[in-house]
């Protein structure tokens, strides 16, 4: 056995028969939970038991997956003392997946939900080698032959190889098979010009690659630099869908509802993917993503999302001439 076969932690031998998703996720966590009445700066809180579970944006699209009934992979290099935990966490939800192990710690992302909002904090992570950057892509390539979606989303540890998404976009589309990228920063142009199926920034990452502050002018000038379509979520003010000639639809849920939004955006992701894999048209695609998104919303941690059949009825999509 090779020193890189060695460090290599296979998936679980129960992952399902039918295709998958690759779910790849960078820059993994333990994502730990605190739901308490309020947030008092500066004292201290004796509150419930958090919860913790293995996170990170593509881990949580793979558990909104796998809650659906959709086979996932989870990709991920995991390193330091939350690996075991990392891992029999995913065992635990029957989650299949394929994690290298690296010398880097895996980073840990805290979120305070109180009645008036939910309070993030999220470690950046550590750089991993460059060995490692190339066993995770030869993971994608061991696996994207008989994937149904490749998905490519969250932050990026420092140090990322500036074309690591291009790459898992080009893999994806020379095996045939679609591939869906959220990312921020001068990944996400690159990804879209790469040939990326569709991409799926928040407003924040949208300026952040392409500036300016109106975004649907962005995800137009993001859009035409590809061939595929930029859903842009914008909180509680609804999600676009644009397509590279520029035009574009939006979406909106005819309430704001109250809860814990982190992973409402992972939610989406996991919607377009599903709905991609059906045929879906554009408009339907953008509706589940909006539906699941809100769902998202009404659960009590990332990665988990309620009944989503509720609220398709209330949501109205416009064009944008």
């Amino acid at each position: 056995m090779t020193s890189a076969d060695a460090r290599s932690v296979a998936r679980t031998a129960d992952a399902p028969d039918a295709s998958p998703f690759l779910c790849v996720t960078t820059n993994p966590a333990i994502d730990i939970t605190y739901t308490i009445d309020e947030l008092r700066i500066g004292t201290s809180h004796r509150v419930p038991t958090g919860l913790a579970r293995a996170g990170g944006k593509g881990v949580n699209v793979a558990r909104v997956l796998h809650q659906r009934h959709e086979p996932a992979i989870v990709i991920a290099p995991i390193g330091g003392p939350v690996h075991a935990l990392f891992v029999h966490d995913l065992d635990r939800a029957g989650i299949p997946h394929r994690l290298i192990e690296v010398d880097a710690h895996t980073r840990r992302t805290t979120a305070i939900v109180t009645p008036a909002g939910t309070t993030n904090l999220n470690e950046h992570g550590a750089a991993i080698d460059a060995a490692d950057w190339e066993r995770l892509l030869d993971i994608v390539r061991d696996e994207v032959a008989g994937a149904r979606v490749v998905v490519s989303s969250g932050s990026l540890p420092p140090e990322t190889p500036q074309g690591f998404c291009a790459s898992v976009v080009e893999i994806a589309r020379a095996a045939g098979t679609p591939v869906l990228v959220d990312v921020g920063g001068e990944q996400l142009p690159v990804a879209v010009a790469a040939g990326a199926t569709a991409v799926k920034p928040n407003r924040h990452e949208l300026f952040d690659a392409m500036g300016g502050t109106d975004p649907l002018d962005a995800a137009r000038r993001l859009a035409a630099l590809g061939t595929g379509t930029v859903f842009a979520s914008l909180d509680v003010e609804g999600m676009l869908a644009v397509l590279p000639d520029g035009r574009a639809w939006h979406a909106a849920l005819d309430l704001v509802l109250e809860g814990n939004p982190t992973g409402a955006g992972d939610a989406a992701v996991a919607a377009i993917a599903q709905a991609i894999t059906e045929g879906a048209t554009l408009e339907e695609q953008l509706a589940r993503a909006t539906a699941w998104s809100a769902a998202a919303v009404l659960a009590a941690q990332a990665g988990s999302i309620a009944d989503p059949d509720d609220l398709g009825g209330r949501i109205r999509i416009t064009p944008i001439g």
